[in-house]
């Protein structure tokens, strides 16, 4: 095996042993909130710009099982997020749930089981988008379940796959919001929340998704 090869596995073991770390320590000392909250607001601006202010919009939250702890997080993401559009036409025609896979060592984040998102697709084919803060299952996945039409729009509030590129290339994903590798250092958000999200997130379209590497 050569040394590439081995510098690729000790990183995924990082990432792995850091969101084990991650829910552990959630679970015994809480959760800051702002920096989710950051996240949410964000997105919610984000998806009024690329809607132009006008439509219905279903968010999609993780049904967390054996990891409850975890769930304040997205709770505050999409808290934020409808306050946020108070000032714009959005609407938000639902919540739906998308189970989560167990956590493991090859990424790092919230992701939905297979076999979610076509399901979510059909049911919600009358809404303009859908907000997703569960990460996808695979890129498979999403090229099976791509809707026919223009709509609905599919944004995505996650952490990184390099999937994510090709598909926001071909427009199967319209936007989607991922962290920055050079954000702040963990701790609390410090400055106001838009300052926060733009130190932390990249706003990814079709148009700037060179800035994503596969």
């Amino acid at each position: 095996m050569n040394s590439k090869a081995l510098k690729a596995i000790a990183l995924v073991a990082l990432i792995g042993a850091a969101w084990i770390l991650i829910y552990r320590t959630v679970t015994s000392v809480g959760i800051d909130l702002d920096p989710f909250q950051a996240l949410g607001r964000g997105a919610a601006l984000e998806t009024a710009k690329l809607l132009h202010n006008s439509g219905r919009v279903v968010l999609v939250d993780a049904a967390f099982g054996d990891y409850q702890a975890l769930a304040p997080t997205t709770e505050a993401q999409i808290k934020a997020f409808k306050k946020a559009i108070g000032g714009t036409g959005l609407k938000i025609a639902a919540v739906a749930k998308a189970t989560i896979a167990a956590p493991s060592l090859s990424r790092t984040g919230i992701f939905m089981e297979p076999g979610q998102l076509s399901k979510l697709i059909s049911q919600h084919s009358d809404v303009d988008a859908l907000v997703l803060f569960v990460g996808l299952a695979s890129r498979e996945e999403i090229a099976a379940a791509r809707p026919k039409t223009d709509k609905p729009h599919l944004v995505l509030v996650a952490n990184y796959e390099p999937y994510y590129r090709p598909l926001v290339q071909s427009r199967v994903i319209q936007l989607a919001i991922v962290p920055r590798m050079d954000g702040d250092e963990p701790g609390k958000a410090a400055g106001s929340s838009q300052s926060y999200f733009e130190r932390n997130y990249r706003v990814i379209t079709p148009e700037n998704v060179t800035q994503l590497s596969e």
